[in-house]
């Protein structure tokens, strides 16, 4: 995989995008929190209500004139960024048409150019049923996860490294992304680029919260087939788990279909919900989708991805 999969105007427009993280700095004034960190800046986020302890140069007094109530001004801070891609590798991501392997790679890839390109630390890791070593390690791994690392340099290691995955395995995700959470000692932005097929239908929760608690802003990529989303094969079938080997004999019709596609909505709800609950950034997207578009439209249109200042 390199650069040439991708035309000159799909990498001048990468080229045009950076990431954000934005976090609430509460009761501080601009200008009092104090950083090295390249491109930090303060912006003001929101209102709340003065507590005890907090720092006087906050209270908006123009507010307190007007309402006589005591507020204090909120504000986010745009960090210098660790970008962590971590990139399911199980054996069901070998499905589909395109695989799905192909599709979630070529996005990572061109996140991970987008964060190059901005000068952010970018590091990629893949996960099935356990965790590549590469989490917080500052150099690469024997199993080839890659540290996040700045230059072009880290850019062609990560192409390299994602050429050469090939899926295989059970899935595991609430252990993956624990242990990487736990692991990793630059916390960032985490960009999780998975199926959601997992033995257990809330390991995926067990593991964003995971990633969450240690300090990450997170976006979930939900990468499926169309199949998989709305299965069109009817009749006699036997089914066969990409992961554990088990074969099921079925026969189809359309209530069948239509039962399915029920609980298909109902996981996607699940997700949703869980995502919007916990602060993180979800996105569905089906291989039928250009992963242009994802990119471009899809991932812009979200809190973490944004054109880049002149």
């Amino acid at each position: 995989m390199d650069t040439a999969l991708f035309d000159k105007e799909f990498l001048r427009k990468l080229e045009s995008l950076s990431f954000i993280a934005r976090r609430l700095y509460r009761g501080q004034a601009r200008g009092a929190h104090t950083s090295v960190r390249r491109g930090t800046s303060l912006d003001f986020a929101d209102f709340r209500s003065y507590q005890p302890g907090d720092d006087f140069r906050t209270i908006d007094w123009g507010i307190y004139g007007r309402l006589d109530k005591l507020v204090v001004r909120l504000y986010a801070e745009e960090e210098d960024l660790s970008i962590h891609l971590l990139l399911d590798s199980s054996a069901s991501m070998s499905f589909g048409s395109p695989p799905k392997i192909d599709y979630a790679r070529r996005l990572a890839a061109a996140l991970g150019y987008v964060g190059i390109g901005s000068l952010d630390r970018v590091g990629v890791t893949t996960f099935a049923a356990g965790l590549d070593e590469a989490a917080g390690s500052p150099s690469r791994s024997g199993s080839g996860g890659l540290a996040p690392r700045r230059g072009r340099a880290q850019l062609f290691h990560l192409l390299e490294h994602m050429s050469a995955v090939r899926p295989a395995g059970r899935t595991d995700i609430a252990r993956a992304l624990r242990e990487y959470a736990r692991r990793c000692r630059t916390p960032g932005l985490a960009i999780v680029i998975t199926d959601l097929l997992d033995d257990s239908l809330s390991g995926y929760m067990r593991g964003l919260q995971a990633l969450r608690f240690h300090d990450f802003d997170t976006v979930l990529v939900h990468v499926l087939d169309r199949e998989e989303i709305g299965p069109s094969e009817q009749g006699a079938l036997r089914l066969t788990d990409m992961e554990t080997g088990r074969t099921l004999p079925l026969y189809v019709d359309r209530p069948l279909l239509a039962a399915y596609r029920r609980k298909v909505d109902g996981f996607f709800q699940a997700v949703e919900s869980f995502c919007l609950k916990n602060g993180i950034e979800y996105l569905r997207a089906a291989t039928i989708v250009p992963f242009e578009d994802v990119v471009l439209r899809y991932l812009r249109q979200g809190a973490h991805l944004r054109a880049r200042s002149s």
